[in-house]
C-alpha cells in the first residue's frame, strides 16, 4: 500500500520506462511532483500536482534549486549497458544528486540499482546472471551500480538513502501481488522478472518509511 502521508518528491529518470510508472502512481496518491528532465516533450502527463523542469541532471545548481522545498529525491535514471567501454553515469550522477540534496537540506533518497551488482562468493546469484549475463552482457553497467552503492555506504551517511535492486525488467502496470524484499544481492526464489509499475509501486512505499534507510535491497513479485 502506497505512503498516506502526503510529500514533495523530485523524480530523476521520469520520462524512461519505470519513471513513467512513478510519476503517475506519485501523482495519483495526492502527493506534489516534481520532475527533472532533459527533454520537456517526453513528459506526455500533465496534472495541477506536477510541476516539469528541464535542464541538465549533471548541474548541481539546476537539481539544488528544483529539489528545494522537496521531502525525498527519487531516482529511475538509468544508461543502456556497453561490453566495451566503462561506464561511469551511476557514480557521476549519483555525486551530483547527493550534493544538491545536502545543498537543499533533503535526507531521503530512493533509487534503482539491479540484483546481483556485486558478488558473494558464499551467497551467488541466479547462475544465469553470475556466469552469463554479468560477464558477457552487463558487467561494466553492474559494476558502476556497484561503485555508486559503495558510494552511498562509505561517503553518504548523512543521507537516508534506499537502493532498490530490481530483477530483469517487463514494461508492465503495477499488479496487487506482495513484493518480495531481502537485504540481498538478489531474491531467493524469486522471480526472474518483475514488472516496472510493481517497482515504482514498491519505491512510492517506501519512501516515508524508516524501515529500509541506509539498505541497499533486493526484490520480486
Amino acid at each position: 500500500m502506497v505512503s498516506r502521508t502526503i510529500m514533495k518528491l523530485a523524480i530523476l529518470g521520469a520520462t524512461g520506462p519505470t519513471g513513467i510508472f512513478l510519476t503517475q502512481q506519485a501523482v495519483e496518491a495526492g502527493h506534489d511532483v516534481v520532475l527533472l528532465v532533459r527533454n520537456l516533450q517526453k513528459v506526455q502527463m500533465k496534472h495541477d500536482s506536477l510541476t516539469v523542469a528541464k535542464g541538465d541532471i549533471f548541474s548541481e545548481s539546476f537539481l539544488a534549486e528544483h529539489f528545494n522545498g522537496c521531502d525525498a529525491v527519487l531516482s529511475c535514471l538509468g544508461t543502456k549497458a556497453t561490453f566495451i567501454s566503462k561506464i561511469t553515469f551511476y557514480t557521476d550522477s549519483m555525486k551530483v544528486i547527493i550534493s544538491a540534496m545536502r545543498t537543499a537540506g533533503i535526507k531521503r533518497l530512493v533509487a534503482i540499482t539491479s540484483w546481483c551488482t556485486g558478488y558473494n562468493r558464499n551467497d551467488p546469484g541466479p547462475a544465469i546472471i553470475e556466469w552469463f549475463l554479468k560477464p558477457l552482457i552487463l558487467r561494466t553497467v553492474l559494476a558502476n551500480m556497484a561503485e555508486m552503492e559503495t558510494f552511498l555506504e562509505s561517503d553518504c551517511n548523512d543521507i537516508d538513502y534506499t537502493t532498490v535492486r530490481p530483477p530483469g525488467l517487463k514494461t508492465d502496470p503495477p499488479t496487487e501481488k506482495p513484493i518480495q524484499v531481502e537485504e540481498r544481492q538478489f531474491v531467493g526464489g524469486g522471480s526472474s522478472m518483475m514488472n516496472r509499475g510493481d517497482v515504482a509501486r514498491f519505491m512510492l512505499d517506501i519512501v516515508n518509511t524508516e524501515k529500509w534507510f541506509k539498505k541497499f535491497v533486493a526484490v520480486a513479485a
